[in-house]
């Protein structure tokens, strides 16, 4: 009885884990995510970098809804997590907001002109 329940625990993990319900589109695509690993270069292997707000890496990631950059990481393949950092992938949204400069303050709305 018991290994039946572990196999059910298991199951239902797996379930939860791997779950991606098909919707017709998500908040993000593979394109979207090829131009992120493109113009921005989120390497694990190099150091983290802010990326200029004007630049296209910044641009690329605007291209994205809400700048959803935990479901760009979501996409990366098991080949490609082992060769780009997540963490860096996710760090792109704040760096690339016109609301905030680089220390985390907000602008005044005539400093976005």
């Amino acid at each position: 009885m018991f290994a039946w329940k572990l196999a059910s625990v298991l199951l239902l993990a797996c379930a939860l884990i791997f779950h991606q319900p098909v919707t017709g589109g998500g908040p993000c695509n593979d394109y979207q995510k090829q131009e992120i690993l493109r113009m921005c270069d989120p390497l694990k292997s190099t150091p983290i970098f802010t990326p200029a707000r004007d630049g296209l890496c910044c641009k690329a990631v605007r291209r994205v809804p809400v700048r959803d950059m935990l479901c760009i990481a979501q996409l990366l393949s098991p080949l490609e997590r082992a060769k780009y950092s997540a963490v860096k992938i996710c760090s792109f949204k704040d760096a690339c907001d016109w609301t905030q400069n680089h220390q985390g303050d907000v602008r005044n709305n005539h400093d976005l002109n």
